[in-house]
């Protein structure tokens, strides 16, 4: 279904991109135009403007033309025709035309050359050789080189691979050991080794100190030194045992610098005195979920261990961002529930951070709140009427220029589009460019 325009359209000298005139099959389909209307007429194949009454090709046919020689090619008649006339072409060359000849550059029928009688071919040295008609030129490869024929009549010549055998030595030279090695390289002026020096390397004997302890604690050596601590150095019988604490119940009321505690005493007294407490662990990335904490938590988790989120994501399957802090209620916890969550990131609203606030009515908006759920509804104004005249003038009263305007026949029920004007703040008028076949109703939209 098209859509109707009940007035002028102006491009204001844009370009109609990719249009298409409108397609019938003779002048009776397309029925009676007004000037200057066109069609394409899709069974003569050509366009046509409706002009004084009736539709007519448009440009018509070709009625007379100038016909002039070229450079090669002689026209007959060569002159200006009119109406139907019949063109002969001919070549304007010199010469005779045979089996023997061509036609050169210069308009000219000339003879073929004499044939190829041959060419000779000569290296640095060698015979020289005559190749003659029909021969084969073979370009091979010498030492160290290869020839490729290819496509578009092309030689590439490459360097052959050269193959090396290498060995390996599996002597393990000690100190005072030798072995030999590449002094240096001499190479011709394309790259060949042409020589090698070799020379002899002799690995010098180290000298190591000896190194000798006295006292209570004796002992020598080079590299290494065997220890002796002498009797009666250390008297562990010294210690009193009412000097050591072996439980953790009793380190509280050993607090003193004349007793020492079993290191088995300090762990279960640490353990005792850190159940139920906060335990900070560190940071926790909730993107990547490191350390792993869910799907299932692979980490030693104890009650009372916290972590902070450093990156947003989702904690089994709860957002949290960064700021907020988690702590496990029982030791290796494995659901949501089992973990204690810390907001620590809201704050008041903005237009670009989600946190605390409200919604407020604006001008065409109401908001209404339900449980604590806010529902923000447009409130739109708008005046309708019906007019069938080519203008008119309609009282929106809406107190604004910024009003939307639809239009639409009322016996169609097609969208149309006329010339509107917001006149006044309160009015609008409505053109077309002639008066509508059917009365049109006009939507205005605050």
């Amino acid at each position: 279904m098209a859509i109707n325009f009940l007035s002028s359209i102006t491009l204001n000298q844009n370009e109609l991109i990719k249009a298409r005139i409108e397609n019938q099959v003779n002048n009776a389909a397309a029925g009676t135009g007004v000037e200057g209307q066109l069609y394409y007429d899709t069974t003569l194949d050509v366009l046509k403007v409706w002009a004084n009454g009736a539709w007519t090709e448009v440009g018509g046919g070709v009625t007379s033309f100038t016909a002039t020689d070229g450079t090669f090619i002689n026209l007959t008649p060569n002159t200006t025709q009119t109406g139907a006339a019949t063109l002969a072409a001919d070549l304007s060359a010199t010469g005779t035309p045979s089996s023997s000849t061509y036609l050169r550059g210069d308009n000219t029928w000339a003879t073929v050359p004499a044939a190829f009688t041959g060419f000779s071919l000569a290296g640095n040295t060698g015979t020289t050789q005559s190749v003659g008609s029909g021969d084969t030129v073979s370009i091979l490869g010498g030492t160290v080189m290869a020839t490729v024929a290819s496509a578009t009549d092309t030689i590439t010549i490459n360097h052959s691979n050269v193959t090396r055998t290498d060995t390996t030595s599996s002597a393990s030279p000690a100190f005072g050991g030798t072995f030999t090695a590449v002094d240096s390289v001499t190479s011709s002026a394309q790259g060949h080794i042409t020589a090698l020096n070799l020379k002899t390397v002799t690995l010098p004997t180290p000298t190591n100190p000896t190194i000798t302890l006295s006292g209570d604690v004796t002992g020598s050596g080079t590299t290494s030194i065997v220890t002796t601590i002498a009797s009666g150095a250390v008297e562990f019988s010294m210690m009193d045992p009412a000097a050591v604490v072996t439980a953790a119940e009793g380190i509280p009321s050993n607090n003193n610098d004349t007793t020492l505690p079993t290191s088995a005493a300090v762990k279960s007294y640490v353990d005792a005195s850190l159940v139920g407490a906060v335990v900070f662990q560190g940071g926790y990335n909730a993107s990547t979920n490191t350390p792993n904490l869910d799907s299932p938590p692979t980490a030693t988790i104890n009650k009372g261990f916290m972590w902070t989120v450093t990156a947003d994501g989702f904690f089994f399957t709860e957002q949290v961002r960064v700021g907020d802090s988690l702590i496990a209620n029982i030791n290796t916890p494995t659901t949501l529930a089992d973990w204690t969550r810390v907001q620590s990131n809201i704050d008041l609203a903005t237009l670009t951070t989600v946190g605390i606030g409200n919604v407020n009515a604006g001008t065409g908006i109401s908001v209404s709140y339900s449980a604590g759920t806010a529902t923000v509804t447009a409130d739109t104004v708008s005046y309708a009427a019906t007019v069938s005249s080519a203008s008119s003038v309609l009282t929106h009263g809406l107190n604004t220029r910024d009003v939307i305007i639809q239009l639409y026949d009322t016996v169609t029920y097609e969208t149309i589009y006329s010339d509107n004007i917001r006149t006044t703040t309160n009015t609008v008028t409505i053109n077309f460019a002639t008066t509508p076949t059917n009365p049109v109703r006009v939507l205005v939209q605050k």
